[in-house]
């Protein structure tokens, strides 16, 4: 039988609070927002997105190292041969979430 994403949490994390902790360390918290807002902005979601979340956050630590470097990548990926790298471009992927940076990495499978 398939376990729900309750059963889920639960037995990876021990409750949604151990797996809301866990994601505060992971995630980048949006400008403007203490640290209880956000908790409370995570705690509001279903068990299903944090573990897409969670998903989401290692799968950029182990494949690229952190987010920083998931972005240099993606520069790396589109300069080719240039020497100067685009800072609007940069500044236009530091605005993306880090789901839409692994979108945009695996189209330009780097």
């Amino acid at each position: 039988m398939k376990k729900t994403p309750l059963q889920k949490v639960t037995e990876a994390f021990g409750g949604k609070d151990k797996l809301v902790d866990q994601l505060l360390g992971m995630i980048k918290r949006p400008a403007g927002d203490s640290k209880e807002d956000f908790r409370r902005k995570l705690r509001a979601q279903s068990n299903r997105k944090l573990m897409i979340l969670l998903e989401r956050e290692q799968q950029v630590k182990e494949r690229f190292g952190g987010r920083d470097k998931l972005i240099e990548a993606l520069l790396n990926a589109r300069m080719g041969k240039a020497k100067k790298p685009d800072e609007g471009y940069r500044k236009h992927l530091e605005k993306r979430t880090n789901g839409q940076l692994l979108d945009l990495a695996r189209r330009q499978k780097t």
